[in-house]
């Protein structure tokens, strides 16, 4: 196995909690890693293994500045990226490139070094401005990585069909590093979430945490929850905009809380939620939702909490497949309260079965896999 790894990330990582998996799944392992990113603060610092190095590589990456200052600034971040790889990079080493904005950032030169090319979204090309890729060919990088990663087995078939590589893609699974939370966690880091979970105590919680947008509609939850028993409240953990959703009495937005101290809040929840539909004109492919591979299967599994779904191929054979939840045929107030009905007849199984689904996941050996010579 290579001894190094310089793991380069533009972006926060504490927004992405596959990457703090895969980083202390490293450290694990005994390699020494050193972490390049644009966003270092302390909660950063304390979340990470304390041997990871940590080297900040330009200003903290933001989705919404202008087109031509964010141009700008990626050929800061990318000669930062290129000189501290240049100064200790060897023999030993091996780059580990997460998503697309990161390569972007590097641009073609990765070529010349051994490397991961690590992608989180189910994408054909990398773009610069709208449509543009300038000289970017995302086949060539793919086809030159020492491994492609992606998230989910789908992925893997579409990804090596798209770019005619000769080896299936690895599958590393989105599951976040181990931690000690357990069911009902004390809530540590947010006063106010610390009081609504008090405040519920005797309540039956059902949970969506994440982005709140036209990818994921949520509102026939919130229907759906109205209709039900006073037990019932629908939870939207989310650092999205949520104003159509405050007509509902039974729903309650809790503010954003970074990774990992989220799942103290997770583990109240009675049932999760997941759902995603195709969406058009972006970066990603359609087909980036349809087989979707959320962290959140593997956050609500790790407390055997049932999840609903819709009825898509990323949900249905996970969810369904392994019965520690439903996925519903149509996305209204209606089935998602049969759906809801359903948990309640057969929680005891389907908490078991979720439970089992996330002691399954054999991430260390695949990690092994991606670090051999």
């Amino acid at each position: 196995m290579y001894d190094k790894v310089i793991l380069i990330q533009v972006d926060s990582i504490l927004g992405y909690p596959p990457t703090m998996a895969l980083i202390n799944e490293l450290v694990n392992t005994s390699i020494k890693v050193t972490v390049l990113t644009t966003v270092v603060n302390n909660q950063l610092i304390e979340v990470l293994p304390k041997s990871v190095i940590i080297q900040k590589v330009g200003k903290d990456y933001t989705y919404n500045t202008f087109p031509i200052t964010k141009l700008m600034e990626l050929f800061v971040v990318r000669k930062n990226i290129w000189s501290y790889i240049d100064a200790y990079y060897d023999d030993d080493t091996l780059l580990w490139v997460m998503s697309n904005i990161t390569i972007k950032h590097m641009g073609m030169k990765l070529l010349n070094y051994r490397y991961n090319l690590h992608l989180f979204e189910l994408v054909d090309k990398v773009t610069y401005i709208g449509s543009h890729t300038i000289g970017l060919d995302l086949v060539k990088l793919a086809y030159a990585a020492h491994k492609l990663i992606v998230c989910e087995y789908n992925r893997a078939q579409i990804t090596q069909a798209w770019f005619k590589l000769k080896e299936l893609p690895l599958v590393i699974s989105n599951k976040p590093m181990l931690n000690d939370f357990h069911r009902k966690s004390e809530i540590t880091r947010s006063e106010p979430a610390k009081k609504i979970i008090a405040e519920l105590k005797d309540k039956k919680i059902v949970l969506y945490q994440g982005v709140v947008d036209v990818e994921r509609p949520i509102e026939p939850i919130a229907k759906a929850v109205e209709e039900l028993d006073e037990s019932f409240v629908f939870m939207v953990m989310t650092g999205s905009k949520c104003e159509h959703l405050k007509k509902y009495r039974k729903t309650i937005v809790m503010p954003y809380i970074a990774a990992p101290y989220h799942l103290e809040v997770t583990s109240h929840a009675f049932v999760g939620i997941l759902i995603y539909t195709p969406v058009y004109g972006t970066f990603t492919s359609p087909l980036n939702s349809i087989y979707c591979a959320p962290n959140k299967i593997y956050e609500f599994s790790q407390f055997g909490i049932p999840m609903i779904g819709n009825d898509i191929p990323g949900l249905r054979y996970t969810i369904e497949y392994n019965r520690m939840g439903v996925c519903v045929p149509e996305m209204n107030a209606k089935h998602f309260a049969q759906a809801i009905q359903n948990i309640i007849d057969n929680y005891n199984a389907f908490s078991d079965n979720a439970i089992k689904f996330n002691q399954s996941d054999n991430k260390a050996e695949v990690v092994k896999l991606a670090l051999k010579k």
